[in-house]
């Protein structure tokens, strides 16, 4: 089956998030004995519309692929039978569902009969304008949020940058300014993705999420990214060491910030100021510079390693706290990414068939 929209997805849990009314779903709370299991027979296949792939959906030991309903989340459409095939290379994430419960995700790759995608899987980088004194800004996050939760969850990663505006922020730090004028904000809340494109937080869902998908199809990932985070505690000091795999010969550059969660400041909220919960919060940049440390041109497969030391500053919760790693193309967009938590944390590279 052909399905013309193949906007990659990752669903989770779509939680309650103010007016919306979201309820979770899932099996998370169920025994393994009811877990619905999607499996499929490859992970990748050729994008000329007759390669197939066929999907399994197994219940408590039980084949029941006949009975269940397996749909492509990005778009909703169910597929008709067990069966896919394409003719658009992309990467396209399925879930299953039976009687009352859903699946995890199967991701999928359909490989240009051209050449071959890249052997990592692709991030999203979400850069959000926002600021304390800004009235329309927890609206805008609770969209970018639900978005996020629902159809990006693990594929987009979120970072606030905080803004002085009509009063002080005090999370505001020197980059978001240097930030908000290279990309020409035009107001707040904003968010720029992949360093590329913004768009306002106001917009309906289905030009956010085009322009998300925007870069997971146009823009395909060509470079590998690991991080991973020693910590001392004693000297409040996390070593942070960046790994990049190159798939092409080309020149790269390297972005590393400190991003903090649970931060509990008050918050202009449609004119009512009230306390408010500010996550994705970036606390400092680790690079020389918001266009990041040149790594030079890389050749093709050989891996290069960059270290930063960053002393935690007293007002920082460790505990809290994750970096960001960036890896930016020839064209200043970033490329690809990688997260890992401040204490002792390790992301290493992601393979598109783990």
């Amino acid at each position: 089956m052909y399905i013309n929209i193949y906007k990659i997805a990752l669903l989770v849990c779509i939680c309650g998030i103010g007016i919306f009314g979201i309820s979770c779903s899932g099996n998370t709370d169920d025994s393994e004995q009811t877990e619905v299991i999607l499996s499929v027979s490859k992970n990748s296949l050729i994008a000329d519309g007759k390669d197939v792939i066929t999907f399994t959906v197994m219940y408590a030991g039980i084949d029941v692929t006949a009975d269940a309903v397996i749909r492509s989340v990005m778009d909703g459409q169910t597929l008709d039978g067990s069966t896919f095939s394409t003719s658009k290379a992309g990467t396209y994430a399925f879930e299953a569902s039976y009687d009352k419960y859903v699946s995890k995700l199967m991701t999928v790759v359909a490989k240009s009969t051209s050449g071959t995608l890249s052997r990592f899987v692709r991030r999203i980088c979400a850069m959000e304008f926002t600021g304390t004194w800004c009235a329309m800004c927890p609206a805008g996050m609770t969209r970018l949020n639900y978005l996020i939760n629902s159809d990006y969850e693990g594929i987009v990663y979120l970072m606030s940058f905080h803004v002085n505006g009509t009063s002080a922020d005090p999370m505001a730090i020197e980059q978001s300014s240097i930030l908000s004028k290279k990309f020409a904000i035009p107001g707040y809340p904003s968010c720029v993705v992949d360093m590329r494109k913004e768009m306002g937080l106001s917009e309906n869902y289905t030009v956010m999420r085009s322009i998300f998908n925007e870069s997971l199809e146009k823009y395909p990932v060509h470079c590998g990214v690991a991080i991973s985070s020693l910590y001392n505690e004693a000297g409040s000091e996390a070593k942070v060491t960046v790994r990049v795999t190159p798939e092409k010969t080309a020149d790269y550059r390297l972005i590393v910030y400190a991003v903090e969660d649970g931060l509990k400041y008050e918050q202009n909220d449609g004119g009512n100021y009230r306390d408010y919960t500010h996550n994705h919060v970036v606390r400092k940049l680790l690079s020389a510079s918001v266009d990041g440390d040149k790594l030079g041109q890389l050749p093709e497969d050989k891996e290069v390693m960059k270290e930063y030391t960053v002393i935690l500053d007293n007002a920082w919760k460790a505990e809290k706290l994750s970096f960001y790693a960036l890896v930016t193309d020839e064209n200043g967009y970033v490329n690809n990414l990688a997260v890992c938590e401040a204490i002792n944390g390790n992301a290493d590279y992601e393979y598109v068939n783990d």
